[in-house]
């Protein structure tokens, strides 16, 4: 396992970007930004032990800078959106950011993790290697009450999986929910569309959602519906939505998806109880990927771990609210192989 180190760019108040890049034996590697711990690039793998690039992302800083899409980044305070752009926490009303049609709040806010400079510190041992990404989040800051200390955790190992660890603590009580952007395509993030991709969910229910996608009543059963990932189909259709994975609190096997053309496969494992499935809808912005590429609607899938959306203001959705003396402690792995 080794670790490389780059400088990828500078923003516009002249901080230096620098991309962190880890390999191991076989060649795959996972490059990581210190500007909002974006996973920039992932190679692994086909069946014929050729390697591609399996991720959406831009190859300089101004791509991150002056697209949406949020591509391969940390996501925070709170991933998803919150109806109204407000909630209520122990008898207090808290005011967000408008960034979702003209009142709700999506992914932290204006200045969310995204866009933050993250400490890194890495590391190295014998079968894995990794960066430790740290931050601080003020009390106020988008509107979210409390100080938090946040440390995100990559870790990639000679077996081709990357782990992502979420940790955080705080001192006044406070709504967190931490997922990370990254954009997914087996085929390649030049290749074909994700439709044809096959996708399995362990999720026995979905959240409905309004035109605004914030959830409306209760969990909705899978079952005889275009939602039912249960067993592995091709993904077909778009999708915007929440998924309520059969959840116990521990590390599992939660979603499984495959490429059969190239024989990519990808198994994610959590202990987050819900997941996001987002197809790239509006994934059409005019700056091109790395090497040109075109963005295109419906050519990359997110699954991004989380709690249901606007969990803030549903008491009967697992709750999302850190308190001090707490740690807020969930891990993500993506691991990948093939299939002949």
């Amino acid at each position: 396992m080794k670790i490389s180190t780059r400088v990828f760019g500078k923003l516009p108040d002249k901080r230096t970007v620098y991309a962190y890049t880890i390999e191991n034996e076989s060649g795959a590697k996972v490059t990581v930004l210190n500007y909002g711990g974006i996973i920039q690039s992932l190679y692994v793998p086909d069946r014929c032990g050729k390697l591609a690039d399996i991720l959406c992302g831009y190859d300089d800083i101004e791509g991150y800078l002056v697209s949406s899409g949020y591509q391969g980044a940390i996501i925070g305070r709170y991933g998803n959106r919150i109806e109204g752009a407000k909630f209520t926490l122990d008898g207090k009303e808290y005011s967000l950011f408008v960034n979702s049609g003209t009142k709700d709040s999506l992914h932290g806010g204006k200045n969310g993790f995204d866009k933050k400079i993250f400490n890194v510190e890495t590391f190295t041992k014998k079968k894995r290697a990794g960066l430790k990404l740290t931050c601080s989040s003020a009390d106020g800051e988008e509107g979210y009450p409390g100080n938090v200390e946040l440390k995100v955790t990559y870790t990639f190992d000679e077996e081709n999986r990357l782990f992502i660890r979420y940790q955080a603590e705080t001192d006044k009580a406070t709504p967190i929910n931490l997922t990370n952007h990254a954009y997914f395509n087996l085929n390649g993030y030049d290749g074909k569309s994700v439709m044809d991709q096959y996708l399995r969910i362990d999720a026995d229910t979905y959240t409905a959602v309004n035109e605004d996608l914030i959830p409306v009543g209760a969990p909705v059963p899978v079952a005889g519906t275009d939602f039912d990932f249960r067993t592995m189909r091709k993904v077909a259709l778009p999708f915007d939505h929440n998924f309520n994975l059969n959840w116990n609190g521990m590390l599992r096997v939660s979603a499984e998806m495959y490429d059969e053309e190239s024989g990519r496969t990808m198994t994610m494992m959590t202990n987050m109880p819900a997941v996001q499935l987002y197809t790239g809808c509006v994934m059409n912005g005019s700056y091109p990927f790395k090497g040109g590429v075109p963005q295109r609607p419906l050519h990359a899938l997110c699954l991004e771990t989380q709690y249901a959306p606007n969990s803030p203001n549903r008491p009967d959705f697992p709750s999302c609210i850190l308190r001090p003396g707490e740690k807020y402690d969930f891990q993500t792995a993506y691991c990948f192989g093939v299939k002949a």
